[in-house]
C-alpha cells in the first residue's frame, strides 16, 4: 500500500463501528433498502448482502414480492416490508439505501419519494439518482450534504448532471473524472463517490478523495450493489457520507482483492475472477484485521 491508502486503513480502523457489550441490534444501526425490481430481483440480494456483512444491526428491505422471497432465502435476518405499505408508514430506520437495481417500478418510486421526503441519511444508487440530484438542485435538501451519498458510475454521472442541464459527455467525464466529481457534489450539494478502478469521493466546496486503483476482478456485475450496502451500513451506524464512502469503498476494494487471491496490499491483477457475493462474503475478514475490540490494539492490514 502507498502511504495515502495505508492513512485510509487507519481511518478504518479508527471510524469502524465496534459493538459494545450493552449494544443491541438497534443501536449498532437500522437500515432501510429499497432495491431490486421485477427485472433485477438479485440487485436486493446483493445490496442487503453488503449491509449484512458490514455488521448492520437490523435491515429493513423494500421490494417486489419476488425479490423479497430472494432476500429471505439468502439473509433470513432481513425484514421485509411490501412498497405499499411503506409508502403509507416509512418503515422506521436509522439510514437508507435507494435505487440499486430499481426500474420501472411505481411502488418502490414511492417509497423512493418518501425516503427523500424523511431527511433521513441516504445511500443513492442506479434508480433513484436522477430523481434526487433533480430534488436537491431545486432546493429540496432535508438531509444536508453530510448525510447524503450518491453513487454513481460514470454513465449515471452523465445521466444525472444532464438531469439538472449539464450536458456533458462519457469521454467528457473520463477525461476529467475529479472535474465532474465535484462538479455533482457541488451542483446536488452532496457527497458523490465516482465508481470506477480508482474510485472518488467529493464533496461540495470540491473536497476529494482518491482511492487506491482496485483489483480488476472486482469489475464485475453487482460489486456496486454490494458497495451500497456496506456504505449504507456505516451511514446507519452514524457516520457523516464522505466517511462512510470513501471508507466503504476502501473496504470494498480489499474485500475484491482478498476474494480474488490477490495481495490486498499491493493489487496488481494477479488472483483469479470473483462474483459480487464473493466480494460481500470476504468483507468480514478485511474488517476483522483492521478493527480489534475496544480496549485492544486494531491489527495491521
Amino acid at each position: 500500500m502507498d502511504a495515502h491508502d495505508l492513512a485510509l486503513g487507519d481511518d478504518v480502523a479508527r471510524l469502524w463501528p465496534r459493538p459494545c457489550h450493552d449494544d443491541d441490534k438497534y443501536s449498532r444501526g437500522v437500515l432501510g433498502i429499497v432495491a431490486g425490481s421485477d427485472a433485477y430481483p438479485g440487485a436486493a440480494v446483493l445490496c442487503t448482502s453488503g449491509a449484512a456483512a458490514a455488521g448492520t444491526g437490523l435491515i429493513r428491505y423494500v421490494g417486489p414480492g419476488r425479490a423479497q422471497d430472494l432476500v429471505l432465502a439468502r439473509r433470513p435476518e432481513v425484514v421485509v416490508h411490501a412498497d405499499s405499505d411503506a409508502v403509507e408508514r416509512l418503515p422506521r430506520a436509522s439510514a437508507w439505501v435507494i435505487g440499486p437495481g430499481v426500474a420501472d417500478h411505481p411502488g418502490q418510486e414511492a417509497v423512493v419519494g418518501a425516503v427523500l421526503a424523511s431527511g433521513l441519511p441516504c445511500v443513492v444508487d442506479a434508480g433513484a439518482l436522477e430523481a434526487c440530484v433533480r430534488a436537491r438542485y431545486a432546493g429540496d435538501r432535508r438531509a444536508g450534504a453530510e448525510s447524503v451519498l450518491l453513487t454513481p458510475h460514470e454513465g449515471e454521472l452523465v445521466r444525472a448532471l444532464g438531469a439538472v442541464r449539464h450536458d456533458v459527455t462519457a469521454d467528457d467525464v473520463r477525461r476529467d473524472r475529479a472535474g465532474h466529481a465535484r462538479l455533482l457534489a457541488e451542483t446536488a450539494r452532496a457527497t458523490v463517490l465516482l465508481k470506477g478502478s480508482n474510485t472518488l469521493v467529493a464533496t461540495p466546496g470540491g473536497g476529494l478523495t482518491t482511492l487506491a486503483t482496485a483489483t480488476p476482478w472486482l469489475a464485475t456485475a453487482g460489486a456496486g450493489d454490494v458497495l451500497a450496502g456496506i456504505a449504507g451500513a456505516l451511514l446507519a451506524s452514524g457516520l457523516h457520507a464522505p466517511d462512510a464512502g470513501r471508507i466503504a469503498a476502501w473496504v470494498h476494494a480489499r474485500a475484491a482483492a482478498l476474494a480474488s487471491g490477490d495481495d490486498p496490499d499491493a493489487p496488481t491483477g494477479a488472483g483469479g475472477p470473483i462474483t459480487a457475493l464473493d466480494v460481500a462474503h470476504a468483507v468480514p475478514r478485511v474488517v476483522a484485521s483492521l478493527v480489534a475490540p475496544r480496549g485492544e490494539t486494531p491489527q495491521s492490514g
